[in-house]
């Protein structure tokens, strides 16, 4: 019996490429699984990040803690980084990350370390969600409880565009409100959140026109991975993203996506970001035919970057070496 339940890391980064490698009580394989997210091939051990109570011993007032973050996140990370997770990276022989800027501060303390993307199972849909002027605009942000500055950012230009455009309809995933007054308003549905397990099985199911996924430069943000464009091509639609993100920038305006500034500072002429955010969307939403013409660009994207048998490669050389 597994003691903790399996986290969405130990799926995108490790089991999707390699899990039939993984023994089961009905088949062999080179990897012991030693817990939910602990495996063993040899005498090579692969921890995968977790949120563990037993880890959280304390919650700690950090300045150095992002601020956006819900006040139980922080403290799970700052538990994690002043308790196993230092033990951890005393006898780590490789550190695996998904964002680049994580691996810049690892390996400044000269620990070997390595970048690589998630890779999810499943297949885009074929086509974007149809949309002709006059029918209801589903738009998406399938932001979590890290996503604060993202909401709070979005918020305002939310508010312009339910005004301005009588068909819009906007959703997210959360268990307690995150828009304010704008909760309230007839045209925002809150979906309660799901476990992984039912999200990535509805995940195909969604039906929306469009993703937005705003990241206001936070600590947090500023390390995030390529997960989001992956996960929004396979809810089969294309996605609106902050230009200023790193990992936005293999992505083509209008081409494999919508890219708008969030920095008021590079605008001029007083026009705040929330204008530009608002504005871009009406935009969208007054051109329906770059929908499927961009969603087809993402797709192409999602191919490049879902690269199920590159990381099972990457595994089986640092990892599984005895189970090619």
């Amino acid at each position: 019996m597994l003691t903790y339940a399996p986290i969405p890391t130990t799926d995108l980064y490790f089991l999707n490429s390699c899990g039939d490698l993984v023994a089961r009580p009905w088949r062999r394989g080179p990897v012991a699984r030693l817990g939910a997210n602990v495996f063993q091939c040899g005498n090579r051990y692969l921890v995968i990040r977790r949120d563990r109570t037993k880890v959280i011993e304390r919650v700690l007032a950090n300045p150095k803690a992002d601020p956006s973050l819900p006040h139980a996140y922080r403290g799970r990370l700052l538990a994690l980084r002043e308790g196993i997770f230092t033990d951890m990276m005393a006898r780590a022989t490789l550190v695996v990350t998904s964002a680049t800027q994580i691996a810049e501060g690892i390996a400044e303390k000269g620990i070997p370390v390595r970048v690589i993307n998630p890779a999810w199972g499943g297949r885009p849909r074929p086509d974007a969600l149809p949309y002709q002027p006059g029918q209801r605009f589903d738009v998406v942000h399938l932001g979590t409880g890290s996503h604060g500055a993202g909401f709070d950012f979005l918020t305002p230009s939310l508010a312009h565009v339910l005004e301005k455009a009588a068909d819009l309809h906007f959703h997210y995933f959360s268990n307690s409100a995150r828009l304010g007054v704008l909760d309230a308003h007839t045209r925002v549905h809150r979906h309660r959140a799901r476990t992984w397990r039912s999200y990535r099985q509805a995940l195909s199911g969604f039906r929306f026109h469009l993703g937005l996924y705003p990241l206001p430069p936070t600590p947090f943000n500023n390390a995030r991975s390529v997960n989001k464009i992956l996960e929004y091509t396979l809810a089969g639609c294309p996605a609106m993203y902050s230009a200023a993100w790193g990992e936005a920038h293999g992505l083509q305006d209008g081409k494999t996506a919508f890219l708008v500034t969030d920095d008021a500072r590079n605008t001029g002429d007083g026009i705040n970001s929330a204008d530009i955010w608002s504005q871009r969307l009406l935009d969208v939403i007054a051109a329906p035919d770059l929908l499927s013409g961009v969603y087809g660009g993402a797709k192409t994207v999602f191919e490049q970057m879902n690269d199920l048998p590159g990381q099972r490669a990457f595994w089986q050389d640092v990892f599984i070496r005895d189970g090619r």
